[in-house]
Formats: structure tokens, sequence, C-alpha cells
């Protein structure tokens, strides 16, 4: 019997420990009753957020949590943010005024020697070629900042929106800023874990004013039907990305806000070009015409049938028709020509006497569309004699740089600073960091250096165009479409812009009532 007291009594203690424990936590991340609180979901979180590697300054930037020198509105115009004001004093130079009031979220004031540091950071340290620029000086004197390049560089401005160079507090140590950045947004980080998500305080000292909301909790949520799962449960306020099928389930809602329509998020399938088979132009003709880009576009993702790496949004995109639409016969055809050739009568066209069956790879987080588009190609490529293995992997990233793959599934914002020479740069140069395919066409080579040394606008989008109707003509990738972005909210969320480039989803406006 004493025992048994004992027991019951241990077990008693454990309850209370175990209670007192979660109001612990539930209080850090709900607060009081007059706390506002904002439930965010993100469907991309990397291993952390230190802005100045890949593209992890997207994830300071959706959430408010970096300012950069300047941004794109929701209408695509450049913005002053952390600076007030700037003047193109001649074409190598350009000189900002800080904004006064600005202060790192530990409440340090920002100068103008602050923002030269973090823009050295990046230039010096950032593995992303594609947005840093020749510098020649960059003069910091009170709230002053003069940037001047060794040449004219026509997209400064626009690469200065790029959330590479986000402003951090560059005295902190390096596993700081990988964890917990410094920054200057509406918000600050308290707690980041990369499978997990983040805890985010508003910024008492923003330099806008009030900022609506307390707190932001951050649930990284890879599956775009569980992040639907969970906007209808209420366990989010708030989500991007919801596919098609499941955003009936919050039009005509009188529970939640739906904002929607195109943005230039670009989903392609990257073609390995060292497979002996994709050397071939006939080849990767043939899989243009072989797949019908209009019902994947229409019937499986509620999105655009692209016909070029850039939409109609942009003064530089494609306008005309597709170069190689829908056209079984016609893929048949140049397979013929080409000498791809079913011997044995197995349904499969061989090279070398090997069936010709391409990997489809995408990761798992690229949800099921990736999957139903890689079945209905399946299907479509095999009535012209291709065979099609269609996977998913977590170990994507991998298979990517080791080039285990025919079709890579991948997802860009083509153009986020609205210039076409970003994409270019990134993803089709030779020897690019994100040319995982390793494409290399000397014609569009020199097009980038062209774009390099021009600076009237005109001329860029004349560029722009021009390059991206090499990577048509030329099969580069197979461009399947443009997504129609989505936002969704509870209807007591208010402040909520659609950003097309999609660089931004929550800003010093957002409100929770």
């Amino acid at each position: 019997m004493k025992a048994r007291l004992i027991v019951i009594l241990i077990l008693s203690i454990l309850v209370l420990f175990g209670c007192q424990k979660n109001e612990q936590i539930s209080s850090q991340t709900k607060g009081d009753e007059d706390t506002k609180i904002l439930n965010l979901a993100l469907f991309w979180l990397d291993a952390n957020i230190d802005p100045i590697e890949g593209w992890n300054g997207w994830t300071l930037s959706r959430l408010g949590i970096g300012e950069t020198l300047v941004r794109f509105n929701e209408n695509m115009e450049l913005i002053p943010v952390v600076a007030e004001s700037w003047e193109q004093v001649d074409e190598r130079t350009i000189v900002f005024q800080i904004r006064d009031g600005v202060k790192f979220h530990n409440g340090t004031p920002v100068d103008a020697e602050d923002v030269k540091k973090s823009i050295e950071r990046a230039l010096e340290i950032s593995n992303r070629d594609d947005v840093k620029f020749p510098v020649e000086s960059i003069v910091a004197d009170g709230l002053t900042l003069t940037i001047k390049t060794e040449k004219p560089f026509a997209t400064l401005l626009n690469n200065l929106a790029d959330p590479v160079f986000t402003i951090i507090d560059t005295e902190a140590d390096s596993e700081s800023i990988k964890y917990h950045p410094i920054a200057t947004g509406p918000f600050k980080v308290i707690d980041f874990q990369p499978d997990v998500g983040l805890t985010l305080h508003k910024h008492e000292d923003h330099w806008s004013g009030e900022i609506g909301v307390d707190v932001v909790n951050v649930k990284y949520i890879q599956d775009a039907t569980t992040r639907a799962m969970a906007l209808q449960s209420g366990e989010i306020d708030f989500a991007t990305q919801i596919e098609g099928k499941d955003l009936t389930l919050f039009e005509n809602n009188g529970e939640y806000n739906v904002q929607k329509g195109p943005n230039l998020r670009i989903f392609l399938l990257r073609i390995n070009m060292e497979k002996p088979y994709m050397q071939s132009l006939e080849f990767r003709q043939a899989l243009s015409y072989a797949i019908d880009k209009e019902t994947y576009a229409t019937k499986i993702v509620n999105g655009i049938p692209a016909k070029g790496p850039f939409n109609e949004l942009l003064s530089f995109g494609h306008k005309g028709e597709d170069a190689y639409p829908y056209n079984p016969e016609k893929a048949k055809e140049l397979l013929e020509q080409a000498g791809f050739i079913d011997t044995n009568g197995d349904g499969i066209r061989e090279i070398d006497g090997n069936n010709i069956v391409l990997k489809f790879v995408s990761r798992t987080n690229h949800g099921s569309d990736a999957k139903d588009i890689g079945t209905a190609m399946q299907s479509q490529l095999k009535e012209v004699g291709i065979g099609l293995e269609v996977i998913q992997v977590e170990n994507y990233e991998d298979m990517a740089k080791s080039g285990d793959f025919d079709l890579l599934w991948e997802r860009w914002t083509s153009a986020p600073t609205a210039d076409p020479q970003y994409f270019f740069e990134a993803s089709f140069t030779t020897g690019s960091a994100g040319n995982y395919g390793n494409y290399s066409n000397n014609e569009l080579d020199q097009i980038i250096k062209q774009l390099d040394n021009t600076l009237d606008k005109n001329e860029r989008d004349r560029l722009g165009k021009e390059g991206a109707k090499i990577l048509m003509d030329d099969v580069a990738s197979l461009f399947l479409y443009y997504q129609e972005g989505t936002v969704v909210t509870r209807k007591n969320v208010e402040g909520v812009y659609r950003y097309i480039s999609e660089l931004y989803y929550i800003d010093e406006r957002i409100k929770v009532n």
C-alpha cells in the first residue's frame, strides 16, 4: 500500500512538472490575451539563415526579418527602405542617404558604416556571384554611403535589392549570424530550428513605427496539402503556394482572404547535357514536342503554360508562340531522323543497344504537382518510344550535384529584380552554380557579357528576349509552366500584399485583429 502511494506521488509530481514546462513554452510563444500572434507556414527553409549563403536571405526578407537599402514593392517598383533616398551622380556612382532612426534588433543605431560592412561581407564571402557587382570603392560618412563601381553597372540598384545584401550587424560572430542574425526588419529572430521553423518577436524600435503583430510563429510545412489542412484547422493563419485542388476550400469562404495571380516563378525540368542522347538537339526538341504543357498547367497545377523562362508580365517576356507545341507525331519524326530507333520492338527506343529510360528527379517537398506531371509525362513519352522513371527523393541536392538525373524538377523566381541577367547568369551561364545540367552556349554567354555593359533599359530588354529565344530554341530546359501565386490568410489578418517576385510575404504593414 505504501509503495502504491509513493508511485502515485511520483507520477503526480511528474505530471505537475510537465504541465509547468508546457505552460512556460506556451507563454513564450503565445503570450497573454492581448498579445497579437500570427501563425504562418513556410514551404521552404534551409539549414541556416545567414543571408550571404545561397538563397537563405529569402527567409529573412519573406518574414520581415531583414531589410536591404532598397526593395521592389508589390508593383515591382523600387522603393527606399534602409536608404531614405539615393542619387545617381554619374554612370558609376550612386550616393545613398541612410534613413535616420534605423536600428538593429539589439537597439544599436545603423549608420552608413554598418551598411558598408554588410555589403562588403556579401561581396567578399557570398557564393551568389550572380548578384555581385564590380566595386571600386564604398565610402561611409555618417549617414551618407557612396558606392562607385569599376565600370557602368546598370543593375546596381536591382542587385542591392537582393536579400544577399540584407543589412545585418556584422560584429556578431559567424555562428550567431547563421542562426540569429541581428537585422533591421519589423521582426527579430528569437528562435530558429531548421527542421521546425522560427519564433519571431516584433522589433520595438523599427523605423516605421508601431508594428501590428507581437509574435510570429513560423512553421516549416513542406507539403502544400498539409499547409491547406493546417489553415483549415486553425493551426496557421497565413500560407502561400496552396495548390489549385485545395484552393477551392478557401475561395468564396468568408473565413479567409485569398489573393492569387501570375507570379515570376517558372517551373522547369533541367536537362542533363552530359547524357549522350541529350547532346542531340533533335532528341531535346522531340522531348519538348512530346509533352502537353497546356494540359499540365491548366488541368494539373492551375498554372499558365510556359513558352520560355520569362512570362508576359515582364517587359522582356516572350509574347509569341511556343517554339515546340504539343505534337507527338513531330517528336517521333525527329527521333527517327536522329537515329533513335526501337530495334527489338519493346516500344522503347535505344542508344548503343540500351533502352532510353530517363530519370525524372524531384524533391519530396516539391509535392504532388511534380509527381503528377511526371506521371503524365511518363505516359506521353512512352507514346513516342521513350521510357521515364519518376522519383521523389530526400537527397535531391546530392543527386543534382552528382548529375544523377536526366530531368531535374526545378522552380525559379526568374526575375526577382525585374531584369533578365540574374536568371541567365545564375542558371545557364557556362559553369554557374545553379547550372546542374552543365548547359553551355557561347551565344548566351556573350549576351550575358553584353548585359554586363549595357545601361539602357530598352536594350537590356532586347538582350533579355534574345537570350530567352536561345534557351527556347536550343531546348536548354523544358520550361513547363508559370505558377499562379497564392496567398491565403484568415480574415483577421490584414496588411498582406501579394508580391509577384515572392521575395516578401509579410512586412511592416501586417496586422492581426
